[in-house]
C-alpha cells in the first residue's frame, strides 16, 4: 500500500516556533529525530517506481537541514547486504533512476541521512518490480484514465480530457488506448507514448467498449440502444452502427474470430454478430446480463448477471450450455485459457472467484475485497488484476490467489484493462 509522503516544516522554522517549549517538543519536531511524529529520524517522500527495465526513486530534497547529504542502498534479488548506488547524493538531490535492473525480479531500496560523514541509523525503504506490463484503469469519480506501474504499487500518468471515464480498452498494436464516458457523452482515444487523442462526436451514451484488433477498430455500447462501429479516425467502420438493441451495456470481440457479442441487459439476453454485422445467434436467458468474455479456444462466451447472481456459458450458436451460482452478484469477468480459469468478480459477494473452465467448480476464492466490479488476467504469468469500488482500490495477487500489491487512492475505480506486448 502507497502512503502519500507529507510536506515538512523547515527545521529552522520549527525550532523558532517552539523556542518557548521543552526540550523534548523542541527535539520532537527535528525531522531528524527517531521520535518526530511525521518522518521517525527518516528522509521524507521516499518511493519507488517500476517502469519498463527501470526503476525511478524519488524523495524530497531537504536543503535546510544540516546534514552531509543522502545515501541511497539497494538490495538487489541473490544479495544479502544492501549496496550502496554511488556516493553521498547533496542534499538538493530529489531521485536517482536506476536502470540497473531486470524485469520480473523485486528491487529494495533504502534511503539514509549522511551525518558527520557517517550513514544514518533509520533510512527510508521502498520496493519496486519492474516489468513489460501497462496496466489502465478508468476512474470516474476522478474524471480520468490512470496508467499504474507493472507491479501495481504507483500510478505513472493520468489523462483528464474524456470525461468521467467508466470503460476502458486498450489496441496495443496500434498504441491507443480507448475509453468512453456515458455521463459525459464522449469516447475516444489517447496515445499514452504521446500528446496525441481523438474524441468521438454523435454518440448519445457511450458505455462499454471492446476493441477489435484485427482491423483495429471499436465497438462502443450506447446506452440509447444501439452498438457503435468506429475505426481510428473516428469515422464510421462497417457496420457504423448495429441499432434497435434494448439496453446495451457490455461487449466482447472473439479473439479467434472476431465475432461480436453484445449483453443487452433490460432485453435479458446475448447476441453475436460477425465482424461485418450478420446476426449469428440469440441466448435468451433468466436475466439481466452485465459482462461477457469469450473463450479463445472453444469460441464460448462466458456472461455474467449482477442481477440475476449467475454465469452462463453460451455457444457460438446462441445454446445455453450450463450456468453457476457461485457468485451473489459478479460483474467483471476475465479467461485465463492457459491455466483452464474464469475469474470473476462477484461484486455483491465481496470477493473475486476462479471457475474451472471446463467444469464450472469453484477452483480458488479471494476474499477481503470490498465491490469488486472488474477483473484482467495477465496471460504470461496468471496474475489477476482486480478493481475493488468500495475500497478505491486496485489489487495485484498471484495466479494462486495470493496478494502481491496494491495502489490506493482512487476516487471511483470502474474498469482494468492490461497491454502486456511491448
Amino acid at each position: 500500500m502507497r502512503r502519500l509522503a507529507a510536506l515538512l516544516t523547515a527545521t529552522a522554522l520549527a525550532v523558532a516556533a517552539l523556542g518557548s517549549a521543552g526540550c523534548s517538543q523542541r527535539d520532537r519536531a527535528n525531522p531528524l529525530d527517531p521520535a518526530n511524529p511525521e518522518t521517525g529520524g527518516r528522509p521524507d517522500g521516499f518511493n519507488a517506481i517500476s517502469n519498463y527495465s527501470v526503476i525511478t526513486l524519488s524523495w524530497t530534497p531537504r536543503p535546510d537541514l544540516a546534514v552531509d547529504g543522502f545515501q541511497l542502498m539497494r538490495l538487489a534479488p541473490g544479495d544479502s547486504l544492501y549496496r550502496p548506488l554511488g556516493g553521498t547524493r547533496a542534499m538538493t538531490a530529489n531521485g536517482y533512476v536506476d536502470s540497473g535492473v531486470l524485469n520480473g525480479r523485486r528491487y529494495r531500496y533504502r534511503l539514509y541521512y549522511v551525518i558527520g560523514g557517517q550513514i544514518g541509523q533509520r533510512p527510508a525503504e521502498d520496493e519496486a518490480t519492474a516489468g513489460p506490463l501497462r496496466v489502465y484503469v478508468a476512474d470516474p469519480g476522478a474524471g480520468a484514465a490512470v496508467r499504474l506501474s507493472p507491479d501495481g504499487r504507483d500510478v505513472i500518468s493520468r489523462w483528464t480530457n474524456f470525461g468521467d471515464v467508466q470503460s476502458i480498452a486498450v489496441d496495443a498494436e496500434a498504441g491507443r488506448v480507448w475509453v468512453s464516458s456515458w455521463a459525459d457523452g464522449t469516447a475516444g482515444w489517447f496515445d499514452p507514448s504521446s500528446p496525441f487523442t481523438l474524441s468521438i462526436p454523435g454518440i448519445s451514451s457511450p458505455y462499454s467498449l471492446a476493441v477489435d484488433k484485427g482491423n483495429h477498430t471499436v465497438w462502443i455500447c450506447d446506452l440509447s440502444g444501439s452498438l457503435v462501429h468506429r475505426d481510428l479516425n473516428g469515422a464510421s467502420a462497417t457496420p457504423g452502427v448495429i441499432p434497435l438493441l434494448d439496453d446495451p451495456i457490455g461487449v466482447a470481440v472473439g479473439p479467434s474470430d472476431r465475432s461480436v457479442w453484445v449483453c443487452e441487459g433490460a432485453g435479458n439476453r446475448a447476441r453475436r454478430w460477425n465482424s461485418s454485422g450478420t446476426p449469428l445467434a440469440t441466448a435468451f436467458l433468466s436475466s439481466s446480463p452485465s459482462r461477457v468474455a469469450v473463450d479463445s479456444l472453444t469460441r464460448v462466451a462466458w456472461v455474467t448477471s449482477l442481477q440475476g447472481g449467475k454465469v452462463w456459458r453460451i455457444a457460438e450458436n446462441g445454446a445455453v450450455l450450463d450456468s453457476s451460482l457461485a457468485c451473489s452478484g459478479p460483474i467483471g469477468i476475465a479467461l485465463d485459457r492457459a491455466r483452464g480459469l474464469a475469474w470473476v468478480a462477484d461484486a455483491v459477494g465481496n470477493r473475486v472467484v476462479a471457475l474451472d473452465i471446463a467444469s464450472l467448480a469453484v477452483v480458488r476464492t479471494i476474499t477481503g475485497l470490498v465491490e469488486p466490479r472488474s477483473v484482467a488476467v495477465d496471460p504470461t504469468n496468471g496474475e489477476v488484476w482486480v478493481v475493488a469500488r468500495g475500497t478505491r482500490a486496485v489489487a495485484r495477487y498471484s495466479s494462486a490467489g495470493v496478494l502481491l500489491d496494491r495502489v490506493d487512492g482512487f476516487s471511483d475505480p470502474s474498469e482494468i484493462t492490461l497491454d502486456y506486448g511491448w
